[in-house]
């Protein structure tokens, strides 16, 4: 491949991007068949996409760090200088914060988020730097996609990446497009929801060539989805738009727009891949016009040109940079792969590396433990002993074994399991613990910081619930016997609970709850394992009490999810209600509240009344802005009942 067809895909690739970022903006989260028939109707080349400014932000990253950029690389960079706090997004950052660091700050407390768009829209930069290589840029995106995701969307990711690679390779098929979507399905795994959304779509389009809208419905019926961002949902509407859309790339971006769900997302990626596959100069110049080779930058860059060109040379320039045989071994030790018979360490790298595994999650609760493995390699081209122990650990924790001691041989690497845990001298438990764990010999001394979450903690009561109290409608004989007095049929199956009754006194909870048997629950996560801890069957009233510790006073959103009606209660006065049965999702409801410092009573009432309690509770900053805008609260705590 010639510098001059590198560059033309690039540039293709790149003005696609910002083309499709732009058209689909407008009617971003329709989930339903956009009545406008050409996108250029509506386009928005004047808005930021976060499609593209974390791939702004990941060039400045590669830039400085080359083959040797780390998921931890990626993460301190979004952290510093992305304000972004949406979604899965918001969900990083609050891992972050906390210590919980790729790929447990993609996983971790985030249910629904962790398989939405917001990875696979990053794919662009890993195909485009390493052009012709699909492993490589797959795996490069896998570790781009463990800071906020896991599983599905990751997997898309690595499957974008990898096409978007190999569409930079010569002898592609006749059929271009279709042959490369279909050699890079090996990237989803078999048995996943994104590989068999991927083969409904390419098997529909077999059947028939021409209409789209009737694969679109096909697709919904297997894999819609309520979030308008999952990432199955839209990979199925993108290989749509790149399969019906064809040679023509305004059809290819005007079937994403129309397709709706996350239509920058869609249209972005699909007119990426297609400008990829056949270069700038194939893009008609009136759908250049429509970006005018600029694109808007919404993000802290240290870039201060925003021409689509220039990004595509300084793109170039890295891919040609990366494609150098240097330290062949990095990427090899860093991305797990095979490793090679030179794995020695340059004069500038440690010694010893350290990293931390969480056995079962990274968080702990009061009386409770968390069980970790630190993993320590040793590159040193002797043998080596090496004493472990932590620092950093909050008054009443302990770690079980306090120290440890191994010897490594050159190359070797062990994981040694620790316990870490709260005691009952534990008071006051944080949402944010950072720990150190230290490794040393007789003359150095190496760290690694990481985070363990605290639990929110509740004391829950119930649960209380009361006979269903309905008659037949008139003219309905009886089902019982002549004579007998029965509930009905409906009341004998069925019990009841209500929102406006109170089950204890909502006025004195201090007093309510000092009368009833209680026990534990340990909030982990934002949603609670209130299924767990009440796995009682049919309706009923739980409620939650919590001692929330504050360091200042403050007003704080508070961010709710719900599948039935709850009450919200802070320090005695009720602050939000809601008697519905609806889907869960973590922003169903929000309310501010206000915090005063030191300690606050929050308490919950939770109503189940279909067949689970689904139930979430999180505060976000509050500045003057809407919850979406701002970060989560990391430093608040809970006081011991």
């Amino acid at each position: 491949m010639t510098d001059t067809i590198y560059f033309d895909k690039v540039y293709g690739g790149w003005l696609g991007k910002c083309l499709g970022g732009a058209a689909g903006a407008p009617v971003e989260g329709i989930k339903k068949l956009i009545p406008c028939e050409d996108f250029r109707e509506m386009i928005r080349p004047d808005l930021p996409n976060d499609d593209l400014d974390l791939q702004l932000l990941w060039l400045e990253v590669l830039q400085k760090k080359g083959r040797q950029v780390t998921a931890a690389d990626l993460a301190e960079a979004w952290d510093r200088q992305c304000w972004y706090p949406f979604n899965e997004y918001g969900i990083f950052l609050k891992n972050y914060e906390r210590g919980i660091l790729p790929p447990y700050s993609g996983s971790f407390n985030n249910p629904l988020f962790c398989e939405g768009e917001g990875c696979p829209i990053r794919s662009e930069i890993w195909g485009m730097v390493f052009p012709g290589d699909g492993d490589t840029a797959a795996a490069y995106a896998g570790m781009d996609g463990s800071l906020d995701h896991a599983g599905e969307a990751v997997w898309i990711e690595q499957y974008y990446a990898a096409a978007e690679a190999m569409a930079f390779a010569d002898g592609v098929s006749e059929n271009r497009m279709e042959t490369l979507l279909t050699d890079q399905l090996h990237r989803l795994p078999e048995g996943s929801r994104a590989r068999a959304c991927a083969e409904l779509v390419m098997e529909t389009f077999r059947e028939d060539p021409c209409d789209w809208v009737k694969a679109r419905a096909r697709m919904l019926r297997r894999f819609g989805h309520f979030d308008f961002t999952n990432a199955v949902t839209n990979l199925g509407i993108t290989v749509i738009a790149l399969l019906y859309g064809g040679e023509d790339l305004w059809k290819v971006i005007n079937i994403a727009f129309r397709c709706g769900y996350d239509t920058d997302c869609t249209c972005a990626t699909a007119a990426a891949i297609w400008g990829i596959l056949h270069g700038a100069d194939r893009i008609p110049e009136d759908l250049k016009a429509l970006v005018n080779d600029q694109f808007v930058i919404g993000i802290d860059l240290e870039r201060t040109d925003r021409s689509i060109r220039k990004l595509s040379e300084e793109t170039c320039e890295l891919g040609k940079r990366l494609s150098l045989p240097e330290d062949t071994c990095e990427l090899e030790k860093r991305l797990n792969l095979p490793e090679s018979q030179t794995d020695r360490p340059r004069q500038d790298e440690p010694i010893l590396t350290i990293d931390v595994s969480y056995t079962d999650r990274p968080a702990i609760g009061l009386n409770d433990r968390c069980r970790i493995g630190i993993r320590l390699k040793n590159h040193f081209p002797g043998s080596k002993e090496w004493n472990l122990r932590f620092s950093g650990l909050p008054l009443g924790w302990r770690a079980v074994p306090d120290t440890r001691s191994l010897v490594l041989e050159p190359g070797q690497e062990k994981t040694v399991p620790f316990s870490i845990e709260t005691t009952d001298d534990v008071r006051v438990l944080y949402g944010k613990n950072l720990l150190k764990a230290v490794a040393w010999d007789e003359v150095q001394e190496y760290r690694q910081c990481f985070g363990i979450a605290g639990a929110a903690e509740w004391t829950a009561a119930g649960p209380y619930f009361e006979n269903l109290e309905k008659d037949d409608p008139p003219g309905i004989p009886s089902a019982h016997g002549e004579g007998c007095i029965l509930p009905t049929l409906e009341c004998m199956v069925n019990n009841a609970v209500y929102l406006d009754k109170e089950y204890l006194d909502e006025q004195d909870f201090g007093q309510a709850f000092s009368g009833e048997e209680t026990c534990p629950v340990h909030g982990y996560e934002d949603l609670l394992p209130l299924d767990e801890a009440f796995p009682f069957q049919g309706q009923g009233c739980i409620y939650l009490r919590q001692r929330l510790i504050s360091d200042k006073e403050q007003d704080v959103w508070a961010v709710i999810g719900n599948n039935d009606g709850f009450r919200l209660w802070v320090n005695g006065e009720q602050c939000l209600e809601r008697d519905e049965i609806r889907l869960w999702t973590p922003y169903n409801n929000y309310q501010t509240v206000h915090l005063k410092k030191g300690a606050n009573e929050v308490v919950v009432k939770v109503l189940k009344r279909t067949e689970s309690m689904k139930f979430s509770i999180a505060f976000r900053k509050c500045e003057g802005e809407h919850f979406h805008r701002k970060r989560w609260c990391v430093d608040l705590g809970c006081e011991k009942a």
